[in-house]
């Protein structure tokens, strides 16, 4: 017998009885989307994870710590230390953390503090994926540029003044490529704002205060760069030897010195790929260092999320067993209501296997079918979902751990694999019924009334 045949015969008995075979679908339909949903919940989780930790810090860099705490011996964070990790397989690129205290400084205006200045290049600022909401990164040709965070604005007030935080005033609105600031590294008295006096009362010279203009503003997102500014690396250097300077000469060479021997307070690896973060943490923690990176705490978050989806998976699974159940029972039903023509078919000369075929073929048409329109439904509940139920369920996911835009994500391997698992399991569930239907003997299936 042609598959032709078999399958316009499979599809006119199902269609023979609708409402059985409609309740039959509907019960692959269910188990099928539930699985579905389950599993995409789980996956959504694994998503809004690495989204928050990419959202916070990139996921290929990896910060480096002193770790003469736990070991007066460890290896100290310095040029030789950039240049060690540098040769490590898989690094990209060492930033070094330089920064300073200092005063901004914007006409008759100034932070109310010394806030951080950071000195970075044009390549390092691209190496760990800096951006900015208005104007542009600076590039290696501009010398006298900054970028400012978005809170740090609102800590300019009066100089001389101090923020009064029950009425906090307007943040400083800047005109980018346009305003110009000064960096000031003095030191100065809280009551009259004259600079301060060494230890034997002389007053010391405040450095010449360099010029730079406003090229850019980090978006209020950036939560890294929100309280502090970046300048070329130029200026930077020129800027700290300044500061040295005059510390020096503020509180004498002996208590301006650095105790712990550490040239930098920590470093920042760029690691080529997420895939070998891991292993550059392991090497640079071997080395004799302190290493932390967002990939090992999204390995953790993936390991308790790999167990919510089994769960949740195991959920939806019994759904579907319940729908084999089901089919089996269908298909025992069609067997005892078409015991006569199965034995008018053998007495006629038709094969076992066509016979055994027939019946297999209506139960994977049940499985296919019920399989495609659970995935379109799930595909639909999931945007109901993410377009009405975030919620409700991000107070689910805050539980948990976890923050995202969307509540269920159902990649294109899940459908497809939900879909060939119903498939399968309409075939599974009509292959004892069809040899139920090849051991009936033809002479008792004609007489059955």
């Amino acid at each position: 017998m042609k598959i032709s045949d078999l399958i316009m015969m499979s599809v006119r008995s199902l269609w023979r009885r609708k409402l059985r075979t409609f309740l039959t679908i509907l019960g692959v339909v269910i188990g099928a989307s539930s699985i579905i949903l389950m599993l995409s919940l789980g996956i959504a989780m694994d998503s809004n994870f690495k989204e928050q930790l990419a959202g916070m810090q990139s996921l290929t860099i990896v910060e480096v710590y002193p770790n003469n705490w736990d070991d007066p011996k460890a290896p100290k964070l310095n040029d030789k230390a950039v240049e060690t990790i540098s040769k490590l397989p898989g690094v990209q690129m060492v930033v070094p953390k330089r920064s300073l205290q200092a005063y901004l400084r914007f006409g008759k205006y100034a932070t109310s503090w010394q806030v951080e200045i950071r000195g970075l290049s044009a390549q390092e600022m691209e190496a760990l994926g800096y951006k900015v909401e208005q104007g542009r990164l600076f590039t290696d040709q501009d010398k006298n540029s900054i970028l400012l965070g978005q809170e740090l604005c609102r800590e300019f007030v009066k100089a001389g003044q101090e923020i009064n935080w029950r009425n906090p005033p307007p943040p400083m609105e800047f005109k980018v490529g346009e305003d110009v600031l000064k960096l000031d590294v003095g030191r100065y008295t809280g009551d009259t704002n004259e600079p301060q006096t060494d230890s034997q009362g002389n007053r010391v010279e405040v450095p010449k205060q360099p010029k730079v203009t406003v090229s850019g503003m980090f978006g209020p997102e950036d939560w890294e760069n929100s309280y502090s500014a970046v300048i070329p690396l130029e200026i930077f250097n020129k800027l700290k030897e300044d500061q040295e300077r005059y510390n020096k000469q503020l509180y004498g060479e002996e208590n301006n010195r650095n105790q712990d021997d550490n040239q930098y307070g920590n470093l920042r690896v760029k690691v080529i790929d997420e895939d070998s973060v891991i292993s550059v943490q392991e090497a640079i923690n071997e080395a004799g260092y302190r290493a932390s990176s967002p990939m090992e705490y999204l390995n953790e978050m993936k390991k308790a999320s790999n167990s919510i989806q089994i769960m949740l998976g195991g959920i939806g699974a019994i759904s579907l067993v319940v729908a084999a159940i089901g089919i089996t029972n269908t298909m025992m039903m069609s067997i005892y209501e078409r015991t006569k023509e199965i034995g008018v078919m053998k007495v006629i000369g038709a094969k076992l296997t066509d016979i055994k075929k027939m019946f297999l073929v209506e139960a994977l048409v049940i499985g296919a079918l019920g399989g495609t329109v659970g995935v379109l439904f799930s595909y639909l509940l999931s945007y109901a979902l993410n377009k009405f139920g975030p919620q409700v369920a991000g107070e689910m996911f805050a539980m948990l751990g976890s923050g995202g835009s969307n509540v269920s994500i159902i990649p294109p391997w899940l459908a497809l694999a939900a879909l060939l698992f119903s498939t399968v399991i309409g075939l599974i569930s009509g292959y004892f019924p069809a040899r139920r239907a090849m051991g009936l003997s033809a002479l008792s299936a004609i007489k059955t009334e």
